[in-house]
């Protein structure tokens, strides 16, 4: 099995060592991190190129597609993240732009409906809930079916959980999560809203406003009654 984590800070404070935690708990598998912004570093244009012309007229595409293939490899994604004013790190979030064209809506590769997801944040103070949701809205869309999610707030900056006076609850915490996404993984499966949702955009596909996703959803044959789940 392989764990991907795709961390948007490269500091080692509270977010990394909460990462650390829960990849010792799958440490018998194969585990890669991407580290942002470190590994990709472009700030999406808003160009639209991705989705109206195709992901390989994206002007980062030779940057961003060899992650888009380490992503579809995985079976569990990990997205990590400190909570910075209020919401994910500015990295995690031009990241995530560069990847508007596997929406459900759009090109949703067939591969991530046969994945699970994890969210980790940490903040000081406010924004865990803000930031977890923004998270776990791009994990949905992309068609990633089962995402848990594990945030805490430290009320402590700069920090790492090791002298912080929960760790230990934390340590709990976290390998409870753990347990329930190795469950998960184990037995994967698609939920109802992921499937409302793709026979929805399914639906709009059929007399779809943008050529280039008409006719991917016509190779793929969903638009005749195939699934990717």
């Amino acid at each position: 099995m392989k764990v991907l984590t795709i961390i948007g800070t490269p500091h080692k404070g509270n977010t990394r060592a909460v990462v650390d935690l829960f990849l010792n708990e799958f440490k018998e598998n194969e585990i890669e991190e991407i580290v942002l912004p470190t590994d990709f570093n472009e700030i999406c244009y808003g160009c639209a190129n991705c989705i109206l012309k195709g992901e390989d007229k994206c002007p980062h595409y030779n940057k961003i597609n060899p992650i888009i293939k380490k992503i579809e490899e995985a079976d569990l994604i990990i997205l990590a993240t400190p909570v910075f004013v209020g919401s994910c790190s500015s990295s995690m979030k031009a990241f995530l732009d560069h990847l508007a064209y596997m929406w459900l809506v759009h090109r949703p590769k067939a591969s991530m409906f046969n994945k699970v997801g994890l969210i980790i944040t940490s903040a000081g103070g406010s924004g865990v809930k803000a930031t977890t949701k923004l998270l776990k809205s791009n994990l949905f869309y992309w068609g990633v079916p089962q995402i848990y999610k594990y945030g805490v707030t430290t009320m402590k900056m700069g920090g790492n959980y090791v002298d912080y006076k929960n760790k230990e609850k934390i340590k709990k915490q976290v390998s409870k999560k753990a347990k329930k996404v190795k469950k998960a993984l184990v037995k994967r499966k698609v939920k109802f809203k992921t499937k409302f949702f793709f026979k929805l955009f399914g639906m709009t596909q059929k007399k779809g406003w943008n050529k280039v996703d008409v006719d991917y959803w016509k190779e793929q044959g969903w638009l005749e009654g195939k699934k990717p789940y």
